[in-house]
Formats: structure tokens, sequence, C-alpha cells
């Protein structure tokens, strides 16, 4: 029994003094972590300083009731600011009375909550009025009021471009420019310290932040009030056609600067929305190539509206190729301007076969 007892006794020591600092550190992990805090996102500007996208701040308001500051001479602070703290908040979020908020703060009060959710996603407005108000304006140590603050990604002008502009989610792909420039809007994620309390809560260790980096604004070329009247102009001919879905594009043409992206599509409830970026998806130019080549031979003076064009029935053959109109008419020599009516393509190939082959 001696022996056994002094095996015992050399095994604690050598625990304590030899793996002593292993434990310990091993005891802390499972009390500690290190949670990740997002950068603020940057902001998306039109060419003219309006914010396309921007993130607001939010916060999650935490009482820790077993604080020391609100402990000490048996809660002597926290019952005289009880009352003017409740009806405070009853007039902050209207959402109950005073005596409920009395209520419910003393029973979390008596259990000693370390970690007792207040509210959640409150605006940085009510989060300042909260500051004010009694107990909480005396700071965390005294009061025991935790804020984690995270941000909302809106969209002041909601749906003017809003494909264009994209989404940032944050359980999901990203799209439009918050997809392509994510990783400058994003900034750097900063960390910090979590302690786990009793009752299977988490709570910032203070002090312990590692602050994140901001990320970059973004300046646009688009121009809010061209955007607004070519998503007001492309709603009214989608309505007059009853149209599946259309885009329309406005470009400076002295810098190529695009002022204006709209992307209309039906939606299941048979309204317009932006439901898809359609002014980039991949497709043939189609009967738009035709106002291009009708510009440049008119540009360059090579016929005018009335000059002439055998359209030959709407088949011809060039360079072992056959160019064909998508509908039969068997016209053969019609002007220029008629041959755009028709939306011929091959009375547009051939006076651009003619003059710039």
């Amino acid at each position: 029994m001696l022996a056994f007892g002094f095996i015992v006794l050399g095994k604690a020591i050598y625990i304590q003094q030899v793996q002593g600092k292993y434990w310990r550190s091993m005891s802390d992990s499972l009390h500690v972590r290190y949670e990740a805090l997002n950068a603020e996102r940057g902001t998306i500007y039109s060419e003219d300083g309006n914010m396309l996208s921007t993130s607001i701040p939010e916060f999650d308001v935490y009482i820790d009731f077993a604080a020391d500051g609100l402990r000490e001479k048996n809660g002597k602070r926290f019952k005289e600011n009880i009352d003017s703290l409740s009806i405070n908040l009853a007039n902050l979020f209207k959402d109950q009375k005073a005596d409920i908020y009395k209520k419910e703060l003393q029973n979390a009060y008596n259990n000693e909550d370390r970690y007792y959710l207040l509210k959640r996603k409150i605006s940085f407005p009510q989060y300042q009025e909260l500051c004010s108000f009694p107990l909480v304006r005396l700071g965390r140590n005294k009061s025991g009021f935790i804020a984690s603050m995270h941000t909302k990604r809106l969209n002041p002008y909601q749906l003017l471009a809003n494909r264009t502009i994209g989404l940032a989610r944050e359980n999901a792909q990203n799209v439009g420019l918050e997809q392509t420039y994510d990783s400058l809007l994003k900034g750097s994620t900063g960390k910090r310290l979590m302690r786990y309390m009793a009752g299977g809560a988490w709570s910032p260790v203070e002090g312990s932040e590692i602050e994140p980096e901001d990320g970059k604004d973004i300046l646009t070329t688009i121009d809010v009030n061209i955007q607004d009247i070519a998503e007001n102009a492309l709603m009214r001919m989608m309505q007059d056609n009853q149209a599946e879905h259309g885009t329309c594009i406005v470009m400076e043409v002295k810098t190529g600067k695009i002022k204006a992206i709209a992307n209309l599509g039906r939606t299941p409830n048979g309204n317009y929305g932006e439901n898809y970026n359609y002014a980039i998806t991949a497709s043939e130019p189609g009967s738009t190539f035709k106002l291009a080549t009708l510009l440049s031979v008119l540009e360059d003076k090579h016929v005018n509206l009335n000059s002439m064009v055998n359209l030959e029935g709407g088949v011809w053959q060039v360079a072992g190729r056959t160019v064909y109109d998508s509908e039969k008419h068997g016209r053969t020599d019609v002007t220029v301007q008629q041959a755009f009516e028709l939306s011929s393509n091959v009375g547009k190939a051939k006076l651009a076969w003619m003059y710039y082959s």
C-alpha cells in the first residue's frame, strides 16, 4: 500500500510539474477560440458619387449578468437602474411593456446569465440611443452590456441596375460587380478571442481583437439618371410588346464608358424585374448588326437611303457561302431603306461586301 501510494504521489507530481504546461494549455484550448471579424465591405459608387451598394452596421446586444461591476455591493448598481432602463428599452424597441422587460432582466440577473441576448439586429441609430441609457452608459465592466457588430449590405436605389451591381451574400456566391471586385471590396478579415461561458454561450474577451482592414471602394461609370431613364424606357417596351426579357446598354462613345445597363425579365408572378444579366449573355448579334452596317455605309457616303440594292430574291452566294433572308419575300431591286425595313441579311451583306471586302 505504501509503495502504491508513492507511485500515485509521484505520478501526480509528474503531471503537475512536467506535463502541467501542456494540460493547462489543453484546458484553455477547450474553453477559448478565435472568431473571425469581417472587415467593413467597400462601397460601390456611381460616377457622379451616388452610393449604389453600401454596408450598414447592425448590432446584437448581450448582457453579462455575472460582471463584477454589476454584482458588487449586492447588486446595488443593477437595482438602482433597472426601472429606468426597462422604461427606456420599452420606448426604444416598442415591442413589449416596461414591466415585462424588468421581469426578464431580473430573472436573468438572478440566474447570473453570462451571455443573455437582449436584442438582435438593431440599427446604428438604435445602438447609439441604447448607449445613452441608464446603466449602459457606465460601460461594459459596470453594466455587463456587450455589443457584437456585423454589417448588412444595402442597395439604396433598390432595383436600379440591381443585377449589374450584384449581391453580396454570406452563404452563397456573389454576383455582378460584388463578385468581380470581391477581393478588393471585402478587405482583410480580423479575429477576436472568445471564451466559453456557462450555459453554452461564447463571450468575447475584451482587448483581444485583431482589427480587420476595411475593403476598398469601387467607382463605376454608371450614371444614376441615365440608368433610371434606360430602365423606364426598357420597361415600357417590355410591357407594350409582352416580351419575355430584354436589355438596354447605354455607352458614351467617346470613351467607351458604360453609363447604364438595364436588364428586365418576366418573374414568376408575371411582372418584370432585374432577374438576370442578359446584357453580358453571349448571343448572335442578329439584326442589330444590320444597323451597324447601315450606319457605316451612310457615314462613309457610299450610299444614301434611296440607293438601290438587289436582294436576289432573298438568297445570295458569296465566297462559297450562302446568305439567306429569314423570311421569304421574292424581292430583287429595292432601296437601301427598304432593305433595312425588310431586315434583309442579303441586302446588308451585299453592301458590306461591296464597300469593305
